[in-house]
């Protein structure tokens, strides 16, 4: 195994793992602690793993990110491996905390939340950016010196930063950083084409976040007001999307979200789609939980910050896509939509 990545939630342990997945090696996903151990018996390269952390409680976050290095540290029996820490990329959760919990000194610690293909960048030791409202001092939110933080205004500022860095130490980051430590791996790119998501697909929208709200402008959604998702029914369409809103009554954000992750199972368990998007990392890890998958096999990229995967154990052939609420041009959802192939 050369790596390990432990993140906040779903999407982000998959649109960071995914970067080795593009590079050819074997990427396997954890939805949650529970799957790690077997994840990690899975003859993978790289097992990412969700703590599911980044909305609970800082004392139970920091107990999740103990519990993964307890299992990670288990099955290596004392082996070297290389671990990322995957950090939200505009540093929102529990992000010093969960670094601390890792047990790396400064001193064994990289950090760098930069993704310059997306428009996000660290300079003078802050984040800014595509999506980043106002700059923020990355050591301070992290925990860490300055002497830790990468500049990055190219991905190759990573790149360069990482060259010489122990492969034991702490990589601390998003998909930039990723990317850089995936050439590093494995410099050869892979040499197998990835297969195209399917036709019809339903979108899951759980997130509220700004940047999702813009994307979906160009679709006729389906309201699911407080979580509460319409009656399951066939559609002709390539695409049905289904978007969480604030109803008439004020509940809260963990009600409205079990019921519309129960609604969105009902849907895909009725209709069965070719392909699943579920947008934002607590409403995709819930729906795929209330669907028995605890595993995914990450296949690559099907757009910046959208990973492909498909779920291991349970025999469904469904492609998955996860997309965070935060990323994406205007028109992510329509060029995803247009890569849907017929069969």
């Amino acid at each position: 195994m050369k790596l390990v990545v432990v993140a906040d939630d779903l999407t982000g342990a998959l649109d960071s793992s995914v970067a080795f997945a593009e590079r050819g090696l074997k990427v396997l996903c954890a939805l949650s602690l529970s799957e790690l151990k077997e994840a990690m018996d899975g003859g993978a390269d790289v097992v990412a793993v969700s703590t599911g952390s980044r909305e609970i409680e800082r004392e139970e976050a920091i107990v999740r990110v103990k519990s993964a290095l307890s299992v990670i540290k288990a099955h290596v029996h004392g082996e070297k491996v290389r671990i990322f820490k995957k950090v939200d990329s505009r540093l929102k959760g529990h992000v010093a905390d969960e670094i601390r919990a890792l047990g790396f000194s400064a001193e064994q610690t990289i950090v760098c939340p930069a993704i310059p293909r997306l428009g996000r960048f660290v300079s003078n030791g802050f984040l800014a950016g595509e999506g980043v409202v106002e700059p923020i001092d990355v050591a301070a939110v992290s925990g860490l010196p300055a002497s830790c933080c990468i500049e990055a205004d190219s991905q190759s500022d990573i790149e360069a930063a990482i060259k010489d860095f122990p492969e034991d130490g702490l990589f601390v980051g998003a998909a930039g950083l990723a990317e850089a430590l995936a050439l590093r791996i494995a410099p050869e790119p892979r040499k197998d084409s990835m297969p195209s998501p399917e036709a019809p697909a339903l979108f899951a929208i759980g997130s509220r976040d700004p940047v999702t709200l813009v994307q979906l402008e160009a679709f006729e959604t389906a309201a699911a007001p407080n979580g509460v998702v319409p009656t399951p029914l066939k559609w002709d369409e390539d695409v049905k999307v289904i978007q969480m809103t604030p109803g008439t009554t004020v509940v809260s954000g963990q009600e409205a979200g079990a019921c519309f992750a129960d609604g969105i199972a009902d849907w895909i368990a009725e209709t069965r789609p070719r392909t699943f998007l579920g947008c934002g990392g607590e409403s995709a890890a819930a729906i795929c939980a209330r669907l028995h998958i605890g595993i995914l096999q990450v296949i690559g990229e099907v757009l910046p910050g959208l990973p492909l995967s498909k779920s291991t154990g349970n025999g469904d052939d469904m492609f998955i896509i996860t997309k965070s609420g935060g990323f994406g041009s205007k028109d992510t959802l329509v060029k995803l939509a247009a890569k849907l192939v017929k069969k």
